[in-house]
C-alpha cells in the first residue's frame, strides 16, 4: 500500500477517465480495445488513471462487470507501470454495505483509491459522513470522494453538498481527494479554499480554463475532456502550463476545446460525443450498451466533419 500523503501529493495535472468500449456484436467489453487504450494513454504521458461511473458506463454494467473492469484496469495499469495512479470507483447507486465491499476489492487488486459516490437523496451531513468514515474505518486504501449535486430528501430539488460537510469529511484519514464536480465557479472556489490543505481536488466540468482559474488557488489537477480523444493534447496542455507556455495553453484551448465543446458536446451531449470523437480517432468504436444509444451515421458524420478541422496534429507536432 502506498503511503497516503505520498499518493495525496501525486495527484496533479491531467486525470484520465476511462471509457469503458463495447463490442457491437455482442454488446460485452472489448477488453483488448481497452488494453490499448490504457497504453495509448500512458505513452501520451498519462499516470493517473480513473475508472469513473459515468465515464466508464456503470449504469450499463452489473456488480460483478465493475468488479471485473476495476481489476482489469487496475493490473494493465501497474503491469506498465507499478508507480502509474489507479482510481475505481463503486456502483453509482447501492448501500454503504456494497460501498464497502467494492473498496475492499479495490484494495484487494491492488488500485491506489476507491472513487465513492453518494447517490441516495441527502436527508442530513450526519447521514453522509457516517457513510464514508465507516468504510473508511475498515480500508487502507486512498478514498476519492465523487462530490456533484445531491439530490435533496426534502423536495426532491438539487443541492451542493454544504461546505461544512465536505470540511468535516476532509478530516477523515484515508479521505485524500476529491473530484469537484458541481460546476459553479463561486462553490467551487470556497470549497477549493476550504479543504486544499488536507485533499487533493480534481476540477471536473469546466474544461481546461477553469482549471486555469482554480490552479492558482490550490486544485492540483482536473478531469480530462478532450485528452479523451486525444490524451497527448491534456500532457501537453500541462507540460506548457508548468513551462509558462501561456500562447499553447490558449491555442489547445480555443482551437481544441473550445470548438470540440461548441460543436459536438453541446449539440450531442458529453458521453456520445466523446465517444464518437474516439471512433474518429481510431481510439474505440462508438457503440453502446443499451439503455444508451451511439449517435447515428448522420450524426457521426457531423463529428468526424468537427474533428477533422481540429488542428490536433499541427498543434502537437
Amino acid at each position: 500500500m502506498r503511503d497516503l500523503e505520498a499518493l495525496k501529493s501525486q495527484i496533479n495535472g491531467p486525470v484520465f477517465s476511462v471509457i469503458t468500449p463495447f463490442r457491437e456484436s455482442d454488446d460485452e467489453v472489448d477488453y483488448p480495445v481497452l488494453e490499448r487504450y490504457l497504453h495509448k494513454i500512458y505513452d501520451a504521458g498519462g499516470r493517473i488513471f480513473y475508472v469513473m461511473g459515468y465515464n466508464s458506463r456503470f449504469s450499463e454494467l452489473s456488480w460483478d462487470e465493475i468488479k471485473t473492469l476495476n481489476t482489469f484496469v487496475t493490473r494493465t495499469v501497474k503491469g506498465i507501470d507499478s508507480n502509474a495512479i489507479v482510481i475505481v470507483a463503486d456502483p453509482l447507486h447501492c448501500s454503504t454495505a456494497v460501498s464497502l465491499e467494492f473498496a475492499k476489492h479495490a484494495e484487494l487488486v491492488g488500485a491506489d483509491m476507491i472513487s465513492l459516490i453518494f447517490r441516495e437523496k441527502h436527508y442530513s451531513n450526519e447521514q453522509v459522513y457516517k457513510h464514508y468514515s465507516m468504510i473508511a474505518e475498515q480500508i487502507n486504501i486512498g478514498i476519492l470522494i465523487h462530490e456533484m449535486p445531491f439530490i435533496s430528501g426534502h423536495g426532491g430539488h438539487t443541492m451542493n453538498w454544504p461546505v461544512e460537510l465536505l470540511d468535516m469529511l476532509a478530516d477523515i484519514q484515508n479521505v485524500i481527494a476529491i473530484k469537484e464536480d458541481a460546476k459553479d465557479d463561486k462553490y467551487s472556489h470556497d470549497v477549493i479554499s476550504t479543504i486544499k490543505d488536507r485533499v487533493a481536488i480534481i476540477i471536473s466540468g469546466g474544461g481546461k480554463r477553469q482549471w486555469l482559474d482554480f490552479a492558482d488557488l490550490g486544485c492540483q489537477a482536473w478531469l480530462n475532456g478532450i485528452g479523451v480523444f486525444e490524451p497527448r493534447l491534456a500532457v501537453a496542455f500541462y507540460n506548457a502550463r508548468q513551462a509558462g507556455n501561456h500562447k499553447l495553453c490558449d491555442e489547445i484551448i480555443e482551437k481544441i476545446e473550445v470548438p470540440f465543446f461548441d460543436k459536438v458536446v453541446s449539440k450531442y451531449g458529453w458521453h456520445l460525443g466523446i465517444k464518437a470523437a474516439m471512433e474518429v480517432r481510431g481510439v474505440m468504436q462508438r457503440h453502446e450498451r443499451m439503455p444508451m444509444l451511439a449517435l447515428t451515421d448522420k450524426e457521426y458524420q457531423d463529428v468526424v466533419s468537427t474533428i477533422d478541422k481540429l488542428p490536433v496534429d499541427n498543434i502537437l507536432s
